[in-house]
């Protein structure tokens, strides 16, 4: 997987050492020490993925919870877009 290659090990590890292990999100319940790397500006909307300045450091729990909310805004985003909504049928 791309994701988890020497590239990605090595910066991840420069990010970590940067941010001193410390999470950077800072959510409710956050635990403080990262053990993560969140992508700031997120891969699928042309985030860098091995731009330190795209990088930082977090808990498990504040990466989970980000991700979870941005999945979240994505479907309701997708349920408020009107689509081409035409018949179902062309008589």
């Amino acid at each position: 997987m791309r994701a988890y290659d020497s590239n990605w090990r090595r910066v991840r590890l420069e990010v970590l050492k940067r941010d001193g292990y410390r999470c950077q999100i800072g959510g409710l319940k956050c635990s403080l020490e990262a053990t993560c790397v969140d992508h700031i500006v997120p891969l699928s909307e042309g985030g860098a993925r091995l731009d330190p300045h795209n990088l930082r450091a977090s808990c498990a729990t504040c990466n989970i919870k980000k991700n979870r909310q941005r999945q979240a805004d994505l479907a309701a985003y997708a349920l408020r877009t009107p689509r081409n909504a035409g018949p179902s049928r062309q008589w």
